[in-house]
């Protein structure tokens, strides 16, 4: 019976290391890029909080379950006295064509965040911790440059008592949750200006063993490339339409695709579609509550083999500046 438990460790291993993207999707990258790139840290004028949920596949037991807090913010040196940033120090996205004429660089900055980020998957759960740092260098008036980097761990634990065995008193049952600590590190780059942004970030850098057993430890965490890009175009005043692209590269698995479309109305109504190759059609929303507060919505449509067997996925973002 121990044989046929360390089979389903190594297949539960095999497929999360091997097969699966062992970070989560995010649809709504658009309105929170810090969670995939840590250059973009402190890149706002505000005290930027976001706040989101990702329910995958419904209609499969245990699918992906994600849900994560950031906050960031510029920071500057003063001398000795770290101060949160000033009307210098960050940008705000142009809402109008009158703002992207008016739009300047930032001064080169300080920016400082924190990530929270926990994922769900049948017996497997990832808790992430990080902090994050870039600085923000400009490039004459209309662009800057940052570079970022973030560190932390993470805890990644198998509930063992979720497995079915022939034998309820198999020993690998009784152990409960076997948990893994990981150290957590990630960097990018981001260039950004009043109608472009292109960004590469790299997750998870350090390759680390990862065991469920001590039988089996050939699992391991591999490196997570992105590449981002997108052009704003002006209709008229008060709409812009933006496409975008992001590539990601975590091999075995072929290179990922997204395209996406985003139409946005003075930055406080937007609506957009997205693809993600051989996997989903997306459709996206979201609107301005307040001054400082947002939110957004996505729905990601199967074309995969799974389409048969769910419903779809939803995600929602909730963002507050201060």
């Amino acid at each position: 019976m121990m044989k046929k438990a360390l089979l389903l460790f190594t297949f539960i291993t095999f497929s999360f290391m091997a097969f699966a993207q062992q970070r989560p999707h995010y649809t709504q990258y658009l309105q929170n890029m810090v969670i995939i790139n840590p250059a973009v840290t402190g890149m706002y004028k505000a005290v930027t909080v976001k706040s989101g949920f990702r329910n995958q596949w419904l209609g499969i037991t245990d699918a992906p379950k994600t849900s994560y807090f950031t906050i960031h913010a510029p920071l500057n040196i003063d001398g000795s006295i770290l101060t949160a940033g000033s009307a210098n120090h960050g940008v705000e996205e142009p809402g109008t064509r009158s703002d992207k004429d008016n739009y300047y660089s930032s001064e080169n900055h300080h920016g400082l965040g924190f990530t929270v980020l926990n994922d769900k998957t049948g017996p497997i759960n990832r808790t992430s911790l990080n902090l994050t740092y870039a600085y923000h260098l400009a490039l004459g008036e209309m662009a800057n440059l940052s570079i970022g980097v973030g560190g932390g761990f993470s805890r990644i634990a198998l509930n063992t008592e979720v497995l079915r065995f022939e034998d309820p008193n198999d020993p690998s049952v009784a152990e409960g949750q076997i948990i893994n600590w990981l150290p957590d590190i990630n960097a990018g780059f981001y260039l950004y200006a009043n109608q472009f942004y292109i960004g590469g970030s790299i997750q998870q850098i350090v390759k680390q063993k990862l065991s469920f057993n001590e039988n089996y430890d050939t699992g391991k965490e591999v490196p997570h490339y992105f590449l981002t890009a997108g052009y704003r175009f002006w209709l008229g005043e008060d709409f812009n339409f933006t496409p975008s692209i992001m590539l990601r590269n975590i091999k075995p698995t072929p290179v990922g695709i997204d395209l996406n479309l985003k139409l946005s109305f003075r930055n406080s109504f937007w609506i957009g579609g997205a693809y993600r190759k051989k996997d989903s059609f997306s459709g996206l929303m979201g609107f301005t509550i307040s001054k400082n507060l947002d939110a957004g919505y996505a729905f990601d449509k199967s074309i995969s083999p799974l389409s048969t067997i769910n419903t779809g996925s939803h995600e929602f973002v909730l963002g507050l500046k201060l």
